[in-house]
């Protein structure tokens, strides 16, 4: 079973995030309102986080370095609607997977993109 973990403080795309991951199989999705609180679960080991760039308590640049420092292997998928090319830029400098900005057709997009994901991991551990 892999872990989602998904930070998104908009309580409505939360529940559609989530609501849109259920369809993957093999994975347990937890939703997180702020970074702090993801943070403090950070220790369960998740697979993959789906990040916000815009949180009520941190700078989603900030989290995706806590992640990044904590485990290295964590997978980060980031979900916003930030678009300006210089917040993009600095987004794949920290090494994030994918960057999809929200709109009606991202969520489709979003379970293909951690579809391919999971195989990758899946790859990777059989590796190991």
């Amino acid at each position: 079973m892999y872990k989602i973990f998904v930070i998104e403080d908009n309580r409505t795309e939360g529940l559609l995030l989530q609501l849109s991951l259920s369809e993957l199989k093999n994975v347990s999705i937890k939703t997180f309102p702020t970074g702090t609180k993801m943070l403090e679960s950070l220790h369960q080991d998740p697979n993959i986080a789906i990040v916000d760039l815009n949180l009520p308590d941190m700078n989603g640049l900030d989290l995706i370095k806590q992640i990044k420092n904590y485990d290295p292997t964590i997978r980060i998928v980031v979900v916003s609607a930030q678009r300006e090319i210089d917040v993009l830029a600095e987004v794949q400098a920290q090494g994030v997977y994918n960057y999809l900005v929200k709109s009606e057709a991202c969520l489709g997009y979003l379970n293909q993109v951690i579809e391919d994901l999971l195989v990758v991991i899946a790859h990777q551990k059989a590796s190991l």
